[in-house]
């Protein structure tokens, strides 16, 4: 069925358009299905039972070989996903590039202290947090491709118009707007590359999109090295508005650019207003079907949201640890995220040396976020890959804290990147982890909107830990940071370890018991990831 240019959007695209729930497909417990030499087929009325001989499904209507499917998806890696790459990395230069404005002077220029600088912040995640159903509500009703177009678009007018604020109250409307027009790109973004990407592809695909992500805190400081001495050069503004202008009019670039360019999805696969069509009839044809044949169950079924689905899911204890786990995660590294810049300069680093330092961590996030999303598509491992991310990030947090006092600048500014760095992968791990076990795509919806806002509430704690009375160590709320890290990773082994003893469960009660009258093969074939 066709995806039309606002509403008519199937069953499935309602349900995968209210969160990023489809952006990481459900518990795939069969294994995967061998390469074949041959060709692909699919057809409506495909079912195991067919005979097939060297890769062809017999009656199939349509069928396309490997070598075929391999281009149609090369271009999707070409076009949709670094539109949507490009579009996450602006987007979290505007969340950013206030960090790089605390070295230039920005509280006492705008006139605000430093805790009401937290404040801001915790009004900006606090407005995602609220408005994070509502812009999916937007999202579903006009289309994810023209929504997050017209989100980028926002923000980076947005980003522009802070450069321009004065006092407290002008700081807490930017704050307050810049997450309005934020809230809903990244689970409309997934919702993208969920209806493009096939379960077997997608979480080193999520995972290339969060490095837009690591990309912006990898580079944000460099920019800000050649941008600050705009200020000098051109004193009608300081360096920190110059920077926010600049980045603002980037953002407003890459929403002409996805307005142009980007795909709606493999049922509507040309852009919204360019004439120009990426992919052959044939591989369009490929497109649908390959996606109709790796998820034709979740193709068949209602995914009407009910209240009855909502309820369950939050009563359903095995999802809570996850939000935990990201709420920790996500405090410690918003903390250091806004205030990385100012510590390094702390370390007695000039302004702009200590804007480019600060872009390491990102880099460094750029490689672990790749590696273990790579690792974890490869071996379908999930927790123990999320365990090994946290314990890094804690053994980091206490030699950090150990060495806190020290008069090496560089040893304490190398223990702060490593913190940083190791800090961004574990997150779509995690949240790779809760999808697949989910057992309906109702549940997923649910469980990945708690988990959003999971992420954006640890970065509201994360605002507040590190406080002006606490300046310029932070004892306390490094010891927090550290707390709060250490509970995650007992939380993630606690998880590990439950998911272990269900599974074992499950084997007992298939051994000792029929299966129920309301079972089905899927049911009884149900495992939880691990």
């Amino acid at each position: 069925m066709p995806v039309a240019r606002h509403s008519h959007l199937p069953d499935r695209v309602l349900l995968a358009a209210i969160t990023m729930v489809t952006s990481i497909h459900p518990q795939d417990t069969s294994p995967n299905p061998p390469a074949s030499p041959g060709e692909k087929s699919f057809t409506a009325y495909d079912t195991p039972s067919l005979p097939s001989l060297t890769g062809v499904v017999a009656g199939s209507e349509f069928a396309w070989s490997e070598a075929e499917e391999r281009a149609a998806v090369r271009k999707i890696d070409f076009l949709v996903l670094p539109l949507l790459f490009f579009g996450f990395y602006v987007f979290q230069l505007e969340r950013g590039n206030i960090s790089n404005a605390l070295t230039d002077g920005f509280l006492k220029s705008v006139g605000i202290t430093q805790d009401q600088f937290n404040t801001g912040q915790s009004l900006l995640y606090l407005g995602i947090i609220l408005l994070e159903i509502p812009s999916n509500y937007m999202l579903q009703l006009v289309g994810p491709r023209l929504w997050i177009s017209f989100q980028v678009l926002a923000f980076g007018l947005v980003g522009v118009l802070q450069a321009f604020q004065k006092g407290y109250g002008g700081y807490l409307a930017t704050r307050i707007m810049l997450g309005v027009t934020e809230c809903g790109y990244i689970p409309g973004a997934l919702f993208i590359i969920s209806t493009f990407y096939k379960r077997s592809e997608l979480a080193t695909r999520n995972s290339i999109f969060f490095i837009g992500n690591g990309l912006a805190t990898a580079t944000s400081g460099l920019l800000a090295y050649g941008i600050l001495p705009l200020g000098t050069r051109f004193p009608s503004h300081k360096g920190w508005q110059w920077l926010m202008i600049v980045e603002g009019c980037m953002s407003i670039f890459i929403a002409v650019l996805l307005l142009l360019l980007l795909p709606a999805s493999p049922h509507c696969p040309k852009p919204l207003f360019l004439p120009i069509r990426a992919w052959t009839p044939n591989q369009e044809k490929i497109l649908v079907a390959r996606m109709a044949k790796d998820d034709e169950k979740n193709n068949r079924s209602s995914h009407r949201l009910t209240l009855k689905d909502i309820t369950s899911t939050l009563s359903n204890w095995r999802v809570w640890p996850h939000v935990l786990i990201a709420i920790c995660l996500i405090s410690q590294t918003g903390a250091l995220g806004t205030y990385g810049p100012t510590l390094i300069k702390g370390f007695n680093f000039d302004t702009l040396t200590a804007n480019a330092l600060s872009s390491v961590s990102g880099w460094i996030g750029l490689v672990t976020t790749a590696s273990f999303g790579f690792f974890s598509d490869r071996t379908r491992i999930r927790g123990p890959v999320v365990v090994t991310g946290l314990a890094l990030v804690w053994a980091f947090w206490v030699a950090f804290q150990q060495k806190s006092l020290s008069t090496d600048r560089w040893l304490k500014y190398g223990l702060q990147i490593m913190v940083q760095g190791f800090s961004i992968p574990s997150h779509p791990i995690n949240a790779t982890w809760l999808s697949l076990n989910c057992r309906s795509p109702q549940e997923r919806s649910v469980a990945m909107a708690l988990f959003i806002m999971a992420a954006n509430s640890g970065a509201l704690v994360g605002s507040q830990l590190l406080r002006g009375d606490d300046s310029p160590l932070y004892k306390r709320g490094f010891k927090v940071c550290l707390c709060l890290v250490s509970l995650g990773l007992l939380v993630a082994i606690l998880q590990h370890i439950q998911y272990r003893l269900s599974n074992k469960r499950l084997e007992k009660r298939k051994e000792g018991e029929e299966e129920s009258v309301e079972s089905d093969e899927t049911a009884s074939k149900w495992r939880y990831t691990i």
